[in-house]
């Protein structure tokens, strides 16, 4: 069955959750009601996921703002598959405390077991379709065997128009941000980002040591960032640096 998912521009949030929701419900024919959760999460920083679900909203609310992410087997698991899986309250065993603790707290809400389809990309992303159900669980494993091509293939497609959209928002950003920053400070964050220390960037591009923090204190607040390490993460992911251009 070939699954389409439509472009998403504004209000993408509450759009593409309903576009996902329709495609389990209508076009695989879901027996019972699933909930899911699309994610997508940079592998090498790990931070704050972007996630599209229908899973009880104090749930989603609690585990981005107690980070609970970074302790999240299904996504320790998953960083390690290709494969899709069955997740539940042993995914965790022989992890930090955290991370046992997190099923813990998600059966509060009726969140006891699932199966999670992985997927990395070209930059540096996991994504992950995490579903499971309040119903007949046998039922619900029965209905997931029978349409895992169908539910990667829908992950592909809902990671495809993600990314685009996602491009598309990072050109307009780019350009924003490349008419705050000057050509000195742009050089700046470069040498940074390939590890040179504040003195050495004194030294190679003429300045002081003073004027490299100047300028890098210019670039946080340009970027609206917290620190010189996020500011080149967002400087890279924008291509601001000059060997992406």
């Amino acid at each position: 069955m070939p699954i389409t998912v439509k472009t998403v521009r504004n209000n993408m949030h509450s759009s593409f959750t309903d576009e996902i929701n329709d495609i389990i419900h209508h076009e695989l024919h879901s027996p019972e009601h699933i909930r899911f959760a699309y994610s997508v999460i940079d592998k090498q920083f790990l931070e704050a996921p972007v996630i599209f679900s229908n899973y009880p909203e104090k749930w989603i609310e609690r585990y981005l703002h107690t980070t609970l992410y970074k302790y999240d087997p299904v996504i320790t698991l998953a960083l390690q598959r290709i494969l899709p899986f069955s997740w539940g309250d042993n995914t965790g065993r022989g992890q930090h405390t955290t991370a046992k603790n997190i099923f813990i707290e998600a059966q509060k809400y009726n969140i006891n077991a699932g199966f999670a389809f992985p997927l990395h990309d070209p930059e540096n992303n996991l994504a992950t379709l995490s579903l499971y159900s309040e119903g007949d669980f046998e039922r619900f494993c029965h209905f997931i065997d029978d349409n895992k091509n169908h539910f990667h293939e829908l992950l592909l497609y809902i990671h495809e128009n993600f990314m685009e959209e996602r491009r598309n928002n990072y050109n307009e950003l780019r350009l924003k941000y490349k008419r705050k920053l000057t050509s000195r400070e742009i050089e700046t964050l470069q040498w940074a980002s390939i590890g040179k220390t504040y003195s050495e960037i004194a030294i190679i591009m003429g300045i002081t040591e003073s004027t490299v923090k100047f300028h890098i204190g210019n670039l946080i607040a340009k970027l609206e960032v917290a620190n010189a390490k996020h500011a080149i993460k967002k400087a890279s992911d924008l291509h601001l640096l000059n060997y992406h251009d």
